[in-house]
């Protein structure tokens, strides 16, 4: 069985075999969430493209960089929970309980190109990547999926820069990195 979606026409709500609430029900989207999730490019050629990845300016002892924005960027995201199983005699199965949410693995690949008509290696883009994928600090990043589930920070656990065959202004990456959440200790005189 298979259907046909024009996404434009359901995103400017122009689709009639579906009604709004039938296509919120089926695929739990509404216009305000795809807004986050979809980038206009601009130009004679207008398409809808997923949102970008941005690591956000990193000021620490020793270390200055300025935003980077990647656009040709996929994101995954794995989640584990922190389950206790007890087995208790008699029983056939295992007491379990919940204990925690565990962190979030996070797989970034991605594409950097060089400017609008340059054929040139990006090397300063690149240059730049590196120097955000080797800070020893945790990074804050802005993406929309990302934001969605509450990943705002995050540490690079690895990564790699392998080599395309056949081009010289792209350079593709990838990289794993693990949810990372900023601790406020409070510090109180009086106790």
């Amino acid at each position: 069985m298979g259907f046909t979606i024009n996404i434009d026409d359901i995103l400017d709500g122009r689709d009639s075999s579906f009604t709004q609430g039938s296509l919120e029900n089926a695929i739990n989207f509404n216009d305000s969430e795809g807004q986050d999730f979809i980038v206009d490019t601009g130009g004679e050629f207008n398409q809808r493209v997923f949102a970008p990845l941005i690591f956000e300016p990193l000021e620490r002892p020793g270390i200055s960089l300025p935003e980077l924005r990647i656009d040709a960027v996929t994101v995954s995201l794995n989640r584990s929970k922190n389950i206790s199983k007890q087995s208790i005699e008699g029983r056939e199965f295992t007491v379990k309980e919940h204990i925690t949410n565990g962190d979030f693995s996070i797989s970034i690949e991605g594409l950097i190109a060089s400017d609008k008509g340059d054929t040139n290696y990006p090397k300063d883009k690149l240059f730049l990547l590196k120097q955000f994928l080797n800070a020893p600090y945790t990074l804050s990043v802005t993406h929309a999926i990302l934001n969605r589930f509450g990943v705002y920070e995050l540490v690079i656990d690895s990564y790699s820069i392998p080599s395309i065959e056949g081009t010289k202004n792209i350079q593709k990456f990838s990289a794993s990195a693990t949810s990372d959440e900023t601790v406020e200790l409070i510090i109180r005189d009086n106790v």
